[in-house]
Parts: structure tokens; sequence; C-alpha cells
């Protein structure tokens, strides 16, 4: 009895063992924020291998890139130029009058960093966010250099959220209508 409850638990443990992601670095969260105090954060987690070779991948000069050690400045720099360069959302909002409609190209600015093998996080500040948003274009084509990346897009306005996936059935891109603002 004893061997055949092992021998169940064994099949049970090598079935199940690849459910999990925890260490996918096929799949990346990246999250539109908007807090109680007015303000728009961007958060990006991933495990580092995912983020690193899309990095590598856009770069000119492979060799160079590979040799910057992962804990200096410099690579951590260069990682947040790639999460900003990729970052392309564009926010439209009602103007005084309720059909003019204004289109706002949004940046990222300042933010922080913690790197880290399993999960590595990524948070920014979301610059020229306008009142009253209506409509989210959005394209995040962060590790869009893997064929088989999956990318999760998830607006997060108090209790409320809406989750996309963003890969290359429709080009790392979407437009959400009416989240944040009623149209």
């Amino acid at each position: 009895m004893r061997k055949k409850f092992k021998f169940i638990l064994l099949v049970c443990v090598l079935k199940f063992s690849g459910v999990s992601n925890a260490h996918d670095s096929n799949i990346a969260t990246f999250q539109i924020r908007h807090l109680d105090d007015g303000r728009w954060i961007y958060e990006v987690m991933t495990p580092l291998y995912g983020i690193d070779q899309s990095l590598i991948a856009s770069s000119s000069d492979k060799a160079k890139l590979k040799a910057i050690p992962k804990d200096s400045v410099e690579y951590k720099q260069r990682l947040v130029a790639h999460i900003k360069q990729a970052f392309d959302v564009k926010a439209l909002s009602r103007g005084e009058k309720t059909r003019e409609v204004t289109t706002s190209q949004l940046r990222l600015g300042e933010g922080k960093i913690k790197l880290d093998d399993h999960l590595s996080v990524f948070i920014f500040e979301i610059l020229g966010m306008p009142e009253n948003v209506t409509q989210l274009k959005f394209r995040i084509s962060n590790m869009a250099n893997n064929d088989s990346q999956n990318n999760i897009l998830r607006l997060i306005d108090g209790a409320k959220n809406k989750k996309y996936l963003l890969n290359h059935k429709n080009n790392f891109s979407g437009v959400d209508k009416g989240f944040f603002f009623a149209p």
C-alpha cells in the first residue's frame, strides 16, 4: 500500500511539475495603475532572463552588451531605456466640449527597479496622462523577439482591473475603451 501511494505521488509530481509558471521567461506582466492620489504608474514584472534576451536581441553590439555585468549601473540604465522605448501608449480623452477628443502620447518618468532572476520589477511614473481618459491604445513590445512570448497587460483603478493578453497574434497591442472613465 505504501509503495502504491509513493508511486501515485511521484506520478502526480511529475505530471504537474510543468504547470507552474514562476520562472517562465515567456510570460511577463505589465500594469498601468491609477493610484488614489491621482498619479499613474507603470509596472513591469518579469524574470530577468526574458527582458535580458529582449535587450540583447535589440542591441546592435550584442557581444559588448553581454560583457556588461548585470549588477552594474550601465546594465540597469540600458534595461530602463529598453523598457521605455517599448512603451507605446496613447490616451484619448474628452475635452471641454463632449465631442472634442484629445490624444496624448504617454511617457515614462522616473522609477525604480529590482533585478532578480526569478522576478525583476520595474516601476515608473507615467507622464502626460490626461484627465477623463476614455480610451487607451497600447503596444507594449518588450520581449517581442521571443516567438512564444505572452505579455499580460493589467489596467488597474482601485478595486477594478481588466486584463489583456498581448502576443504575436495581436502584434503586442490593443485598445481599451471606457475602463478608466466612461466615454
